[in-house]
């Protein structure tokens, strides 16, 4: 038998997500000790080429219902030869790959079967009939051949038990990321010159609740605060026509910078005050947060998923859908910036420093290693 633990993975997509991230993050933080293979369901993505170039096997599916027969076949022989090969353990993620992983370890004789649960957008009023079926079959399936099941958040794996998955198999492990022990904080990007920033980084979606922050913002206009607010995420861009009309109706389109996808989020962290993340549902663990944090950017978060964990003394966090409530806690922050510029940036230097001590990917990796290690 080989020194080497080896652990399957199966992933829904491997395009860009929170999940698919910490895939990623997760393999690479631990390929010296571990051995990884992947199959992804879909089409892939940009973590395919990635995984790919750290030498990882990655069984890319492409699922389509006109060529299902010959995909489950790859994917049965891909999991068969992994078998063989000496790995012993499946680890899924997202809920498709949690339910074609649990038939591969049936078939191919796996000894260890761990679900990653990722969301907490659960409620019936969220879920069509069909996903909401879906669920319930999963939680009856989570208390046949399933070891174990992380939960990136607290709050999201309360919402799973209390659907009928099994309680006592749930770990909760947080969600890690790549750090620089020697970035240096730049006080001057952080300057108020009159004009407060604030940026949102999130994709155009319902559960955002954009026009919570939009509404918020003109409250803040008719104060006569001067602001910029720079937005970054698929379909954020200026030909969104509908974020367009949306930030005419509350008059403050000409204070807004629409970028869409960015490469370097890491720039419009640091050059903004403030960050906001206004979502109404569907948060588990909110990544926006802890990489604003790790930029020396504070965050306004509403009550969602593991927000007021992760903000807990270092940040603001709010009622969901309450505008006013969001509007005082920006004006709070833009008074701290400049009346009280000290405790500002104690704030910039406190969430940097708590992301460094608790969501280091390397500390992360040792969980999920716990995890594997107790099942075999």
């Amino acid at each position: 038998m080989s020194d080497k633990m080896k652990i399957m993975h199966v992933v829904t997509s491997l395009g860009s997500g929170g999940a698919e991230g910490m895939l990623y993050r997760l393999i690479k933080s631990s390929n010296e000790s571990i051995e990884h293979c992947v199959i992804c369901l879909d089409k892939g993505g940009k973590y395919v080429s990635l995984l790919r170039k750290e030498g990882i096997d990655v069984l890319v599916a492409n699922f389509k219902f006109i060529s299902l027969p010959i995909r489950l076949l790859r994917i049965y022989q891909f999991s068969k030869l992994k078998r063989n090969q000496g790995y012993r353990i499946i680890t899924s993620w997202l809920y498709h790959a949690d339910f074609v992983a649990w038939f591969i370890k049936l078939i191919c004789g796996f000894e260890g079967l761990v679900w990653n649960i990722r969301n907490s957008k659960l409620q019936r009023g969220r879920l069509s009939i069909k996903n909401w079926l879906f669920l319930k079959i999963l939680s009856k399936l989570s208390h046949i051949r399933v070891n174990n099941i992380i939960s990136c958040s607290t709050s999201a794996g309360e919402i799973h038990k209390n659907i009928g998955y099994r309680k006592d198999i749930f770990k909760i492990i947080p969600n890690g990321y790549f750090l620089n022990k020697n970035s240096i904080f730049d006080k001057e990007t952080k300057n108020y010159d009159g004009v407060f920033r604030i940026c949102m980084v999130a994709r155009w979606h319902p559960k955002k609740d954009f026009e919570n922050l939009f509404q918020a913002l003109n409250s803040l206009k008719s104060k006569n605060v001067m602001f910029n607010l720079t937005i970054a995420g698929n379909r954020t861009g200026p030909d969104n026509k509908e974020l367009v009309e949306l930030l005419k109706k509350y008059e403050i389109y000409d204070f807004c910078s629409l970028l869409g996808e960015v490469n370097n989020i890491q720039k419009v962290y640091k050059n903004s005050h403030v960050n906001v993340l206004s979502s109404a549902y569907g948060e588990a663990f909110p990544n926006v947060l802890v990489e604003s944090m790790l930029n020396f950017t504070p965050c306004i978060s509403t009550d969602v998923g593991d927000s007021s964990i992760i903000l807990s003394e270092v940040g603001f966090v709010i009622p969901i859908e309450d505008s006013n409530a969001l509007a005082d806690a920006l004006t709070e922050y833009r008074r701290i910036l400049r009346d009280e510029n000290s405790v500002y940036l104690n704030y910039c230097v406190k969430g940097h420093d708590k992301v460094n001590e608790e969501y280091y990917i390397e500390k992360i990796v040792r969980k999920y290693l716990n995890v594997w290690e107790s099942i075999i």
